[in-house]
Parts: C-alpha cells; sequence; structure tokens
C-alpha cells in the first residue's frame, strides 16, 4: 500500500511568517492590482465526495488538470488514486494539514510583496499563478525534501504542505523516516524564503551561469554564490528573520553566530576556500546532521560564511541586486568585502 501510494504521488504532481511591511506593496499589472491566490488541491482532493469518489476525482480532474499526470481514462491510474485517497492514514495526514494550514492568507500577502519587489529589479517579472497546495504523503524523506517546493517551467507551482508540517506528524507512521536535522527547516516559517529562492534560480535567474553548478567549482564559488541568492531573498522578504532565510532553527542561527570566526579559521586553516574538489568541501555546504569538521555546528556553515561575506560586501560596496547577482568573479567579492569576522 505504501509503494502504490509513493508512486501515485509522483505520478500526480512531477508556502513562523511575520507580518509584511505596513504599507504592503502590491503587484500590478498593466496598472491592475493582482495578488497571488492558492488553489488548496489538498483539501479538495480529501473532501467528502457528493458522488462516487470516481466522479469526484473526474470532476478535480477538470478543475486540476496539471496536478493530474494521467487522464482518469487510466484504468490503473484512477485505481490508484482512489486507493490513495481511500487510505485512512493519508485521511489523517491530511486533517493534521488542515489543522496547520486553516488559512494561508498570510502566505499570499508576503509573496505577493516579494513579488512586487522583484518586479522593481525586474519590470518584466510575472505575478506566479497556479499555486497548488498538496501533500506529499509516504515519499522518501530526501525526494520529499527536494520537492517540498515544485515549479513545472512556467505553468505551475505546487508546495507540499504536510512536509512544512512534520512538528505536526510527528507520530504518524507515514513521516517518521524524515531525519530530526531536516525536520529543523521545515516550520511554515520556510515556505515563502524557499519558495522565493526556488523561483529565483527557476525562473529569474535560469541563464545566469554561475560556477557552482559546473565541475570544478571551488568552495568560494558555492558559498558566495549561494549568499548571493539568500541576500537577495532576504531584500525581497525584509521582514522574515534571516535564520527562515537560510534554513536554520533560531537554535542553529545562533550557534553559527557565536562560531563565526571559529568556521572561517576552520575553513582558511584547512585550506578549502579555493579547493576545488567538491568530496572535500561537501560536508561543509551539504544537508546533514552537522558540518564536517566542526563538532556540534549545524549543516552548511559555509553557507551561513557566503552570506556573511556578501552582506559584508553590501555594506562596502553600494551596488544593484543586478549588479551583485551578475558578479562572475566571486573572488572579487571575498576581497572587497573585507571580510574578516572577530570571534565572540
Amino acid at each position: 500500500m505504501k509503494k502504490i501510494l509513493i508512486i501515485c504521488f509522483v505520478c500526480a504532481l512531477l508556502f513562523s511568517c511575520k507580518k509584511d511591511d505596513k504599507a504592503v506593496k502590491k503587484f500590478y499589472n498593466n496598472n491592475v492590482e493582482e495578488t497571488i491566490s492558492f488553489k488548496r488541491f489538498d483539501r479538495a482532493l480529501f473532501s467528502a465526495p457528493k458522488t462516487t469518489l470516481e466522479a469526484h476525482l473526474k470532476d478535480l480532474q477538470k478543475e486540476y488538470p496539471y496536478m493530474f499526470q494521467q487522464p482518469l481514462s487510466d484504468k490503473e491510474y484512477l485505481s490508484m488514486l482512489i486507493q490513495m485517497v481511500s487510505d485512512t492514514q493519508m485521511q489523517k495526514a491530511q486533517n493534521i494539514v488542515e489543522k496547520e494550514f486553516a488559512n494561508i492568507d498570510y502566505l499570499a500577502t508576503d509573496l505577493t510583496s516579494a513579488f512586487a519587489r522583484l518586479k522593481e529589479i525586474y519590470p518584466n517579472t510575472s505575478l506566479a499563478k497556479n499555486i497548488y497546495t498538496f501533500i506529499l504523503g509516504p515519499a522518501d524523506y530526501s525526494y520529499g525534501y527536494a520537492n517540498r517546493v515544485y515549479m513545472n517551467d512556467t505553468i505551475y507551482f505546487a508546495i507540499a504542505l504536510d512536509v512544512y508540517a512534520l512538528n505536526k506528524l510527528d507520530s504518524h507512521p507515514y513521516y517518521t523516516q524524515y531525519p530530526q536535522y531536516m525536520k529543523e527547516s521545515l516550520g511554515k516559517e520556510f515556505i515563502a524564503p524557499d519558495f522565493m529562492r526556488m523561483y529565483l534560480l527557476n525562473k529569474t535567474f535560469l541563464n545566469i551561469p554561475f560556477k557552482s553548478l559546473s565541475g570544478n567549482a571551488s568552495l568560494l564559488d558555492c558559498i558566495i554564490e549561494d549568499g548571493k541568492l539568500s541576500y537577495f531573498v532576504h531584500k525581497l522578504l525584509p521582514n522574515y528573520a534571516l535564520n527562515t532565510i537560510l534554513s536554520y532553527s533560531s537554535v542553529q542561527w545562533q550557534w553559527c553566530e557565536k562560531n563565526e570566526a571559529n568556521i572561517w579559521a576552520y575553513i582558511i586553516q584547512s585550506k578549502l576556500l579555493y579547493d576545488t574538489d567538491r568530496s572535500k568541501y561537501l560536508g561543509l555546504i551539504s544537508i546533514g546532521p552537522e558540518s564536517k569538521g566542526l563538532s556540534g555546528s549545524p549543516a552548511r556553515v559555509g553557507n551561513y560564511i557566503g552570506y556573511k561575506i556578501v552582506e559584508k560586501y553590501m555594506e562596502e560596496n553600494k551596488i544593484s541586486l543586478d549588479s551583485l547577482i551578475k558578479i562572475n568573479d566571486n573572488s572579487i567579492i571575498l576581497q572587497k568585502s573585507m571580510y574578516k569576522p572577530v570571534k565572540k
């Protein structure tokens, strides 16, 4: 049954937020005000059908065409969907998600404001439409984490609300596979930062040749480019705490703040900064229980340092966000930042 449900969801699909500016920015297109609205596919899928379940699903396919991989005339596919919606454990998961996300108007407001800021920088920016919410179910945790925000070219966007409700699903049998270190950055407050990060990478900056994507990228390339992205996201969501922008819990963020100089010293003393052997520095930028070589640390402390370097660079060099993103020599950012953390 578990395997069927995983397959079903893969076939069916392949955001503590703080109040935004007092004068909330609005998104305008041709002088017409627009706002984001979510399409609650998760809610619709598990709502009690007034007709038969098969008829209910067929009605949903008309309303949510992007959320179905196959036409329901495919009997095997239809059968898998019926099993999923009928599964009592999936229904329990949806009930928990519904309580956690009964109202997500705050998220629509925050994202609309973020897109308004993005449009000020890039006037051709279009407001994200067709944002669906769904629940992923019993997927492998690495797959679930990677697909918590899903973007399909320019057609639609989807957010896995159950992945962002793991603290409420601790005892649910379909979610026990998620490790604790991953749960630290999967509360509702992380949805908007994750969404905007993914949007920038997959849409706005799609054609920018980031060095970190190449096989010979140095640790410096990886952390500076991640830092530029985090800095940009923070400017789009200025009222979000920095720890949420960088996917840290408040406790993890405090550890990084206290140990910033020690992290930097470790990178320098280990001669990793300009190393292009990704296997040597991967433990400083990848998801995990901690960063390699720094006992008691959270994961990805290299990315934290990258953000701090970019932040210092922008303090010392008053340039636009667009100009920042387009700098392709990451060593220039380090040199001109005059970054030198002091032990606290």
